[in-house]
């Protein structure tokens, strides 16, 4: 393996961890100029003259999946949250007209 493969693999790596932790800290909207960054870099890669072997492009892959995965996990436990809140709402506002 090219070092330049080794080196543009270990910044896509760097490039999802960055994702990875605002979404675990539920900032992902925060990531779009991140996931911009990636993308343009993973076009460029596998346009380059040392493209990314199948088994890196796997990895990379395995890797954007767990990170949807979280994302929709946050997601799902916020939406939760906001329900709850509206039905707490509405029960106090419900008590108060009493």
């Amino acid at each position: 393996m090219a070092l330049e493969q080794i080196g543009k693999a270990e910044y896509i790596n760097q490039l999802l961890s960055q994702i990875e932790v605002l979404v675990q800290s539920n900032k992902a909207d925060d990531a779009t100029p991140i996931m911009d960054t990636l993308n343009s870099e993973l076009k460029r890669w596998c346009e380059s003259d040392n493209p990314p072997n199948a088994e890196q492009l796997m990895t990379v892959q395995t890797n954007i999946n767990n990170i949807s995965k979280q994302a929709n996990t946050v997601k799902n436990e916020s939406s939760k949250a906001i329900i709850k809140q509206k039905k707490t709402g509405k029960a106090i506002s419900a008590y108060k007209s009493v």
